[in-house]
């Protein structure tokens, strides 16, 4: 992930520890998939549940689906993070960076209606 929003210039490390709610984020999604792997596979194959299978299955899940996951969980932490802490101008954020283009389009449409 680059270290900042090319667009507009946010850092998304915003602060010390922010990447951990993205690796908590991580865990809590790894987390359910294995139980919802297990609870599957032991629903589908009842009778004659395999406890090897269930294992390597439930491995193999713990493995792939955290490094699969983990560009997300931080893509999705950052929206998180600015939800709960919206951006001020001690951010570097200019206000309005990206609206400059809505801006002129707005005021193009107003001027053609008058």
């Amino acid at each position: 992930m680059v270290p900042s929003c090319p667009g507009c210039g946010l850092r998304f490390r915003r602060a010390d520890g922010h990447w951990l709610g993205s690796w908590f984020l991580n865990v809590c999604v790894v987390q359910t998939v294995i139980v919802v792997v297990l609870i599957v596979e032991f629903a589908a194959t009842y009778p004659d549940t395999s406890a090897a299978l269930l294992l390597w299955s439930t491995l193999a899940v713990a493995v792939v689906v955290p490094l699969a996951f983990f560009p997300f969980s931080r893509t999705i932490w950052s929206a998180i993070d600015l939800a709960m802490c919206p951006l001020e101008f001690a951010d570097g954020v200019a206000p309005g960076v990206l609206l400059t283009d809505d801006l002129a389009r707005l005021q193009a449409e107003r001027a053609a209606k008058d």
